[in-house]
């Protein structure tokens, strides 16, 4: 198939979105807005300053940009179109007036987006409504995203590649500390401060607990939060290890002795799916996008949203019962390549990509 992906160049997600289907001997294309390289990919770069994540000012661009859309698909002639962001490239799909194309929905277009006015809430349903197919990482976002179409969503979730994440990656011995962590971005979305609040209260009240904290990341809110551990008195006991590549997050999470995902909004636990394959042991907090990508009681423990004193005592739980630890960390390990291991979820989407390639076939022979 020839497959172009309207999608940042320079997201992870599009990465491994491509080096699957190159893998697979497919032909990929992806116009963006941003720069990047991926390896045996076709890059299209529409240079302005229009980007996914980018500010309400920013979205004027994409009327500038649809006509070079069509033109850069007019060349390529794709199999299938798969836009990336329902609020960014999904605008510019609709615009361009692209047939049969799939929108993936991501997170922050769906739960925050359509909130700010009711220009936001039509512009993100008529994003939706141009759309063929839509897809979504996770069924929590789906459901979201029912109030503002009637449309079916096929789930179609990142998957985690079971030979980089695994408990083999731990270097660690018994050196008589217990590392929490977390490798997310530093935005108020992910519930850094709540983690940081907490481990202050562990050490508050279980000072003889050998804690040390070990964050991944970068975001807005970086120097907020290194100023509050520093503020709560644990600077000294947190490591911050700014943006990592794949490769070393997946030692990051082996070597932990508790992975914590603490989000205030998450449209799919893709951090915590990385933890449970590292044989991680993993605290949560009750959203659904995290709900759904652990097996709660099972796999992770399940704290409320924000309450860090829920979150210290967990803690604390966990690092008295080193047995439960292990035995969340196994199941863990099963759950993801169960559910989500990488080529299980990305053959779903190769086989969509499939039917969509045939339903184009048969309306232009129509």
């Amino acid at each position: 198939m020839k497959i172009c992906f309207l999608a940042p160049a320079n997201s992870a997600h599009t990465i491994k979105w491509c080096n699957y289907f190159t893998s697979r001997g497919h032909e990929v294309h992806v116009i963006s807005f941003t720069e990047g390289t991926i390896d045996g990919v076709q890059i299209h770069q529409i240079k302005n300053q229009a980007s996914a994540g980018g500010g309400d000012l920013q979205k004027l661009f994409y009327l500038t940009s649809f006509r070079k859309v069509i033109k850069l698909v007019d060349q390529i002639a794709p199999d299938v179109i798969n836009a990336h962001y329902a609020t960014s490239y999904g605008t510019v799909a609709a615009l361009a007036g692209l047939k049969n194309y799939a929108l993936s929905v991501w997170g922050s277009d769906i739960f925050d987006f359509p909130k700010r006015s009711p220009l936001h809430r039509w512009m993100l349903k008529y994003s939706l409504s141009r759309a063929k197919y839509l897809f979504s990482t996770s069924q929590a976002m789906a459901d979201e995203a029912a109030l503002y179409t009637d449309k079916p969503f096929e789930i179609t979730p990142f998957g985690v590649d079971m030979e980089l994440f695994t408990p083999k990656k731990r270097t660690r011995t018994d050196d008589d500390v217990f590392v929490l962590g977390t490798v997310k971005g530093l935005a108020p979305a992910y519930g850094i401060d709540t983690f940081l609040r907490a481990v202050h209260l562990v050490k508050q009240q279980h000072p003889e607990i050998p804690i040390r904290v070990r964050i991944a990341g970068k975001g807005p809110a970086e120097e907020a939060y290194r100023a509050l551990a520093q503020e709560l008195g644990i600077g000294e006991i947190t490591t911050w290890l700014g943006f990592i590549p794949q490769e070393q997050a997946a030692a990051e999470w082996a070597n932990m002795d508790v992975a914590v995902v603490c989000s205030n909004s998450e449209s799919f636990g893709v951090s915590a799916v990385e933890a449970q394959a590292s044989g991680c042991a993993v605290i949560i907090s009750d959203i659904p996008g995290l709900m759904e990508a652990t097996k709660p009681n099972h796999t992770s423990l399940v704290v409320p949203c924000k309450d860090e004193r829920a979150l210290a005592d967990t803690i604390v739980c966990l690092f008295r019962d080193r047995e439960l630890r292990q035995r969340l960390g196994k199941a863990g390990r099963t759950f993801a390549n169960e559910k989500y291991e990488i080529t299980k979820c990305f053959s779903h989407v190769e086989d969509l990509f499939q039917k969509i390639k045939n339903d184009t076939k048969v309306v232009k022979k129509s």
